[in-house]
């Protein structure tokens, strides 16, 4: 693991002129940043927020999940991979089934490919699982951090939904205490859930968040990638794939041709009419 400390003393002797010998053990290169000479330019301003891979996946899976199962029954952190898996699981099974939500069978702890419609089941009853398990306060963070998902949702803004959305992520702040007090968390820095803090800006400055939703392309995996390499002998497959994309993209575009094509052709109808300028027009195959 890299230190950043060190990390930016090495830059530091760089930019002065020096040449660091750590500088190109550590596989770093210098980078002239097309952003430098924009007058008004803040590049940070430019990272947009990702709901998918910031929220569901990193703050409320990787992260809060994680949280909340080992504060399950107050037990200590050591012990989190055997009981506090299993009681989740458990809960998760025994959740009352009903037509708008995944029913987790096998709990979720065997689960290893997770897909965005899944984390969304799942925050759906995650609420309802804990409870009666863990303290209020670890309630009281888990349903901020909900709110705040739901209200990034939205598809449409007002002034007062994004004042929530921001309220909803100060009580997460004002209850994440009890993850310090029982020892799971030192502290909370992590990059995910920073992000967090500028939806607010953003959504104000960019328009909602769910235009900028990682999750719109992840679909064209299945297109572009899993496919493909199905249509290979799974070997030397990247040549293969490429030749299999190229011949749909082919295909694509002739089928667009031949839509165009059988399109009705438009012929005038009325040409010698005196009584008005008008154009009339008739379809014809």
């Amino acid at each position: 693991m890299r230190d950043p400390e060190e990390i930016e003393q090495i830059l530091s002797e760089t930019a002065e002129g020096d040449k660091p010998e750590k500088f190109e053990k550590l596989g770093l290169k210098l980078v002239d940043p097309f952003w430098r000479e924009l007058p008004h330019c803040n590049i940070f301003a430019c990272i947009t927020p990702d709901i998918l891979h910031q929220l569901h996946k990193g703050v409320f899976k990787d992260h809060l999940v994680n949280w909340a199962t080992m504060c399950i029954n107050d037990m200590q952190k050591d012990i989190k991979n055997k009981d506090q898996e299993e009681e989740i699981d458990r809960r998760f099974k025994a959740m009352t089934t009903h037509p708008d939500l995944c029913h987790f069978k096998k709990g979720i702890s065997l689960i290893s490919q997770w897909t965005g419609a899944e984390y969304k089941n799942m925050e759906k009853v995650f609420l309802g699982v804990i409870m009666g398990s863990v303290d209020s306060a670890v309630l009281h963070a888990v349903r901020a951090v909900l709110d705040f998902i739901y209200y990034a949702h939205f598809e449409v803004h007002t002034e007062d939904s994004i004042t929530k959305l921001e309220t909803a992520w100060k009580a997460f702040h004002v209850n994440k205490h009890v993850f310090v007090d029982k020892d799971i968390r030192q502290d909370f820095n992590i990059p995910k859930a920073h992000s967090a803090e500028h939806y607010g800006w953003s959504i104000r400055s960019l328009g909602t968040v769910d235009g900028f939703n990682t999750e719109n392309s992840e679909r064209l995996h299945i297109d572009f990638a899993k496919r493909a390499y199905r249509a290979t002998n799974k070997k030397a497959y990247l040549q293969q794939m490429t030749t299999w994309l190229t011949c749909q993209e082919a295909v694509h575009k002739f089928d667009a041709y031949l839509q165009w094509a059988e399109l009705p052709r438009l012929k005038p109808q009325n040409q010698n009419s005196q009584n008005s300028p008008s154009i009339f027009v008739s379809y014809e195959r």
